[in-house]
């Protein structure tokens, strides 16, 4: 009986050579490094505790700080052989990560060889974050590489060119191109489109708070209502209602009136992180067009069955929300448990 043992090393391999060719890092060390915490974030964890921490790989962090413009780092080893340094960086780093902290990797010279630790940037929720501000745009002859992990078993390697490769190592079919991120970026869009006062800022600070809640979650719906609405939707009445609904523009704007003081960091942050649990929570989380969370914890029936919007659920959950855009809602969320995410918004976005 002939036996067969195969790998997903040398398709791995290719495809991270070609994409750090094109940033500009010809080097199979650097290669290495890159597949081994490609294949070791997939599904990591230290004590059985799973993690899943950045690591941005560059040729100087006093160079990487001084681009994200606030931070600091704490190195944690010598110069080590890059090739085979993966398992040893998560080991000692990522159990350090979490609250803003990443872990660097900077190459020497030739790639050959390379020190490690971690790194933060502003804890200010209205600050760019490090990968807005280091993967934006192209910086000549200073290239870098972020490896990070999605969802369990889906791990995205991106460069500071724009390009990027997501490492699936389950089923899914193959997909042309990722656009999580654009239909996070229309949910932050929807929820801050009926401001007195257009304000990109805003925007972008939304997408920063949802993108972070989201991915942190194990999956969730999102309903967006128009800024005019005075009650929530029928369909979602046995919401948990806010009795003063969350105005995270007003937050926003005194944050930014007031200079940014610590009071304000701290005043935006507790509700930052409160949106984050209402996104975590079971059931429908309920924003306004006009920047306010005015609930959580709604369910709403579907065709197939009347349970809460869990597993599969969630997704007959989705489909019955989405039915209501444009009759009640403007938009309509939904990321799946293991990362996959679909949104409706109206009008045409």
């Amino acid at each position: 009986m002939a036996e067969k043992s195969i790998s997903f090393r040398a398709h791995l391999q290719s495809n991270t050579t070609d994409l750090l060719t094109n940033a500009g890092i010809e080097c199979t060390h650097t290669v290495r490094l890159v597949t081994g915490l490609v294949s070791m974030l997939a599904a990591y964890t230290e004590e059985g505790t799973p993690l899943s921490p950045s690591v941005f790989i560059c040729n100087s962090i006093s160079d990487l700080l001084k681009m994200s413009g606030v931070g600091e780092h704490v190195p944690l080893s010598a110069a080590v052989d890059t090739g085979g340094a993966a398992s040893r960086i998560l080991k000692f780093a990522a159990p350090l990560c979490g609250g803003g902290w990443s872990i660097y990797v900077e190459r020497e010279g030739d790639g050959r060889r390379c020190k490690f630790g971690v790194f933060c940037g502003s804890n200010d929720p209205s600050s760019l974050t490090v990968d807005e501000v280091v993967l934006g745009e192209p910086i000549k002859d200073f290239p870098i590489v972020r490896v990070a992990q999605n969802v369990v078993n889906k791990v995205e390697v991106r460069t500071s060119t724009g390009s990027a490769v997501e490492f699936r190592f389950n089923d899914d079919v193959d997909i042309e191109m990722l656009n999580n991120r654009s239909q996070v970026a229309n949910l932050a869009a929807a929820a801050s489109r009926d401001l007195d006062t257009p304000d990109a800022s805003f925007t972008g600070f939304m997408d920063r708070i949802l993108s972070s809640s989201i991915r942190d979650s194990h999956g969730t719906l999102i309903a967006v209502v128009p800024r005019s609405s005075t009650e929530i939707p029928a369909a979602l009445s046995d919401a948990v209602k806010l009795d003063t609904p969350i105005n995270l523009y007003e937050r926003y704007k005194l944050h930014m009136e007031e200079d940014k003081t610590a009071v304000s960091v701290s005043r935006l942050q507790v509700a930052s992180k409160l949106l984050s649990g209402f996104i975590n929570s079971d059931g429908i989380t309920i924003l306004d067009s006009g920047g306010q969370v005015l609930g959580y914890r709604a369910f709403i029936k579907s065709a197939d069955a009347d349970n809460p919007a869990t597993g599969g659920a969630r997704t007959r959950a989705y489909a019955a929300l989405s039915a209501l855009v444009g009759n009640g809602l403007s938009g309509a969320f939904f990321r799946s448990q293991d990362g996959r995410m679909d949104s409706n918004f109206f009008p045409g976005m």
